[in-house]
């Protein structure tokens, strides 16, 4: 079979693929797990395709998805089908996985934004009548009080957690095109372990600075953009922490040769969510003071 032919082919196999997932996500009970796998086509095909072809191949699944599901839900197909390929294609330039997962998470996050952009712009739909709605899902237990506060805590928080959710489906998203690729013989970059794990040092000046602003200027800065951006920082960067904090206990596990250790570790943190806490400052003290050099340095000695 021709080399254009067989491509042609196996691009129509992965719409095909593509736009069966996409029916799923939409009017199935199983939207949230089809819906993480409608990239994994795209991303499939951005291993051996150019930028150009891409391009045209999302505008296809776009317009098929639009007369398959409607106008709405062709957004989302442009976004499912630009995530996957912008991973697929920086496999491939780069080489590395993490250049991957952040141009699918930059892709995942704008698609976050150009839909609260055409809610309020397009539909005509403010923010305050989407938190509105959301006070109306307030359980019975929780006092009103209350859920305002976790309401407008959301609120100000809503960019950190586009961020988080976004590296965090790309991370996803990942593990899957791995698993995918070693049965299609296209082998998808490997993450290092998480115990080699380690961040700009650079990051501790930002995270005490924040902290210093809300320490002095605390009051002044209440209820203003300012206090909303450094609140989002601070989180983003508790998060970071968190995970160089749990990379240093896993390398720690491995110097010992407690590797059975490792998975309770994890699965605590999802039981015991105050631990994150714990490994912040794990993290902290890390970066700040290298303490895995010297906590191998000693064990070297013995």
């Amino acid at each position: 079979m021709p080399s254009k032919t067989k491509q042609l082919a196996e691009n129509a196999l992965m719409l095909g693929i593509a736009l069966v997932l996409l029916f799923l996500s939409t009017y199935t009970v199983l939207g949230a797990l089809a819906g993480i796998l409608v990239p994994l086509p795209f991303l499939v095909l951005g291993l051996s395709r150019t930028i150009p072809n891409m391009v045209w191949i999302s505008l296809a699944f776009t317009f098929l998805g639009w007369i398959m599901t409607g106008p709405i839900t062709a957004f989302a197909a442009l976004e499912f089908a630009v995530w996957g390929a912008m991973m697929g294609i920086f496999y491939t330039r780069k080489g590395t996985a993490i250049s991957g997962i952040t141009a699918g998470a930059a892709a995942v996050f704008l698609g976050f934004v150009l839909m609260l952009a055409f809610m309020i712009f397009g539909m005509q739909t403010s923010f305050d009548s989407i938190l509105q709605q959301a006070s109306l899902l307030r359980p019975s237990f929780v006092p009103k009080e209350q859920y305002d506060q976790y309401i407008e805590l959301g609120k100000m928080l809503l960019p950190a957690s586009m961020v988080m959710f976004s590296f965090g489906s790309s991370a996803i998203v990942h593990w899957l095109a791995r698993l995918v690729g070693k049965r299609l013989r296209r082998p998808v970059p490997a993450l290092k372990p998480i115990r080699e794990w380690t961040f700009p040092r650079s990051l501790l000046y930002y995270y005490f600075i924040a902290m210093i602003v809300m320490l002095v200027f605390g009051a002044s800065i209440q209820g203003t953009f300012w206090e909303s951006a450094i609140l989002n920082v601070k989180v983003m960067l508790d998060a970071i922490f968190a995970l160089q904090g749990l990379s240093f206990c896993l390398f720690a596990a491995n110097l010992y040769g407690w590797k059975r250790l490792t998975f309770p570790l994890v699965v605590c943190l999802f039981i015991f969510p105050f631990l994150t806490t714990i490994l912040s400052l794990v993290g902290i003290f890390d970066l700040g003071i290298r303490l895995r050099k010297k906590l191998e340095t000693r064990v070297k000695r013995g």
